[in-house]
């Protein structure tokens, strides 16, 4: 099970930050359920911020009945009405409060919309129960008639210190052997986004990943190995073997140290991927030929024993896709966050990166007031430290 599902908030008190946004949403649905109208509730802001996660959370508190709406059906006027119909009786079949979800609303200021916006917006005028809108960016004029109708509640990203704290928990409880560094590492790198953090402590779990310390001496034992034996004996039980492949790759010139021995072991290593590119979905049994390929074929491609002591580095290519990932979701907050004030999506708002960069190098603390950057976003966009920032 996935632990953005298994570890889901199932009370308000269990969402992580926002504390005070929460309060708001708890009381907007109290008004409804005490019998008082109020408009419907936009909660917007960046992923993983727990906006679809609270509707789910009054769900389950407050024994509620959804009806969702999602992205793929929006923009059909026809679908539109058909669905939002079904909410005219405020009451389910079983008596509960019936609460109709907008998700990902935003996604109508984007491609052609085919009187999907129309049909929302007039049943946000007057809606009979209460109705909760989500969207990751508000401020494009095309939403703009959605948005004019809503009560507006944005969610901000969640801080590291909790994120950290409920990692340390989930690891804890999955008896995960993880290091307090790493730990911090996946929050850093979630940057706010909280659904992003676990799905990432997820991929370090023993059923998907090496434990952290077993990693390197699994590639020592693979790379030391003389024999068929000892080279499979390396990596019994739950292995992901795409790693290994990739800790191999990385590490085979710093063990072996003539060309003919790094030579043998990437042709291995490319045979390999020959079979995994035959594999596909269907022929499974050729999995055993990749692995003795990667793993014995490596081993036993060198002529001789290497016995001095080698420093095995972490693969650059994870290392270089965990920066592209952090890269863009450094870049998407910062789009949000520019969109904000020139009323525009985050994708096109990037396009005045340049004046906020020459705008920069006088008026710091002016740039971070107005667009509310942290101190990492306006570093990032201006090529420099948070250091450096702080003495400049």
């Amino acid at each position: 099970m996935l632990y953005t599902t298994k570890y889901a908030p199932k009370k308000l008190d269990e969402i992580v930050g926002n504390n005070d946004k929460v309060e708001q949403v708890k009381q907007w649905i109290l008004k409804w359920l005490s019998g008082k109208k109020s408009k419907a509730l936009l909660i917007w802001g960046p992923p993983g911020t727990g906006k679809t996660s609270i509707v789910y959370v009054l769900k389950q508190q407050f024994d509620l009945d959804i009806l969702e709406m999602n992205a793929s059906e929006l923009r059909n006027k026809a679908r539109v009405e058909r669905i939002l119909g079904a909410s005219s009786l405020a009451g389910s079949l079983f008596g509960r409060q019936r609460l109709v979800l907008i998700d990902d609303a935003d996604v109508l200021a984007g491609r052609k919309d085919s009187g999907g916006s129309t049909a929302i917006t007039k049943f946000l005028k007057d809606p009979s129960c209460p109705v909760i809108v989500t969207a990751t960016n508000i401020w494009d004029k095309k939403f703009a008639s959605i948005r004019n109708e809503c009560e507006k509640i944005e969610m901000k990203r969640v801080n590291k210190a909790s994120i950290r704290k409920i990692l340390k928990d989930i690891a804890k409880a999955e008896q995960l052997d993880l290091s307090d560094d790493t730990i911090q590492q996946i929050a850093d790198n979630a940057n706010g986004d909280m659904r992003a953090a676990l799905n990432d402590l997820q991929t370090l779990s023993p059923s998907a990943r090496m434990h952290e310390k077993d990693i390197f001496q699994m590639i020592r034992n693979i790379l030391k190995a003389t024999s068929y034996q000892t080279a499979r004996e390396a990596i019994e039980g739950d292995i992901d073997y795409d790693s290994i492949k990739l800790w191999l790759d990385e590490n085979i010139p710093n063990e072996y140290q003539t060309s003919e021995d790094i030579a043998a072991a990437y042709d291995a290593l490319s045979k390999a991927d020959v079979f995994d590119g035959r594999i596909r979905k269907t022929h499974w049994k050729l999995l055993k030929y990749s692995i003795d390929l990667s793993v014995v074929g490596v081993a036993l491609a060198k002529k001789g024993v290497y016995r001095h002591f080698t420093k095995y580095n972490f693969p650059t290519y994870l290392r270089e896709m965990s920066r592209t990932v952090e890269r863009r979701a450094m870049l998407k907050s910062i789009g949000l966050k520019i969109g904000s004030k020139v009323h525009t999506n985050a994708k096109y708002s990037l396009i005045y990166l340049p004046i906020i960069k020459d705008l920069g190098k006088t008026q710091v603390s002016e740039l971070i007031d107005f667009y509310k950057f942290t101190e990492e976003e306006l570093a990032f966009i201006l090529g420099t430290s948070v250091n450096k920032l702080k003495k400049d």
